[in-house]
């Protein structure tokens, strides 16, 4: 039975595996609070649903996601509305509850990953990508900081040069760059893409042994990393409470969004 709360679509496919469909296609399915909460409460449908042993993580239309959505942040900004610092807000208590998260965790990338799309990847336990992605993270150039820990599993799985390029150059890369460096496991073609992926999920969980062992194997191979990884999602968060509060990442936003516009219309 689906479930569906506007901005992520929720169902389960072969008794054993959720899928969290992230459903603004409009928006190129840009995370802003609703994503954040829905996603908070896909986790939950796992964790309490003893049938369910794997959340596979996509996108609607022909985008994973498009990162955060600025533009709906720089209205209620410009219309007068009050919003707290970032580290009070939605996004932390999401990534905590993937951090959190014993059971199986899969990316279903059907198409561009911008921001958070990318940094969520690298906490996932398998990443499925098709083969016209592209991943990037433009953190500097509209103002913000590395976020989800990216500022430690970049240079830490991915190596400092490519986190260098990913994060300080904003450099966009495909599916095959992504792949050589490790932040992608699986390429595959569009067509039946998402069918292959919940096939592949499914296979390996249908297994009563197998799923059952899950979450000792990721509490195993997690141990190490995971104090430096909350400890660098705080630091982070530090930084952008700091930008926030001082206004520089709003003016630093409103020059970038601005430039974009300036460039668009050059094009047209």
């Amino acid at each position: 039975m689906a479930t569906t709360d506007d901005v992520v679509k929720r169902y389960v496919h072969g008794k054993h595996v959720l899928v969290a469909q992230l459903n603004r296609p409009r928006r190129k399915n840009a995370f802003n609070d609703a994503v954040y909460q829905q996603l908070i409460k896909a986790f939950k449908e796992l964790d309490e649903n003893p049938e369910l042993h794997a959340l596979v993580i996509t996108g609607t239309g022909d985008y994973f996601t498009s990162g955060a959505d600025i533009k709906e942040s720089m209205d209620a900004m410009a219309a007068g509305e009050s919003r707290g610092l970032p580290s009070h807000g939605w996004p932390p208590k999401a990534m905590e509850a993937f951090l959190r998260c014993k059971k199986l965790v899969v990316a279903a990338v059907n198409g561009p990953a911008v921001g958070i799309g990318v940094t969520l990847l690298l906490h996932c336990d398998f990443v499925y990508a098709v083969d016209t992605a592209t991943f990037w993270t433009p953190f500097m150039r509209i103002g913000i900081v590395p976020e989800f820990a990216s500022s430690y599993t970049f240079p830490h799985m991915l190596g400092t040069h490519m986190a260098n390029e990913l994060l300080i150059k904003s450099r966009q890369i495909c599916v095959h760059e992504a792949l050589a460096c490790g932040l992608v496991g699986h390429v595959r073609p569009a067509a039946n893409f998402l069918a292959g992926v919940l096939e592949d999920t499914l296979k390996l969980v249908a297994n009563q042994y197998t799923a059952g062992s899950i979450p000792a194997y990721k509490r195993l191979l997690k141990r190490q990393a995971a104090p430096a990884i909350r400890e660098a999602i705080a630091v982070e968060f530090e930084e952008l409470d700091r930008r926030f509060a001082s206004g520089e990442m709003h003016e630093i936003a409103m020059a970038s969004m601005a430039d974009f516009m300036s460039n668009s219309k050059s094009k047209l």
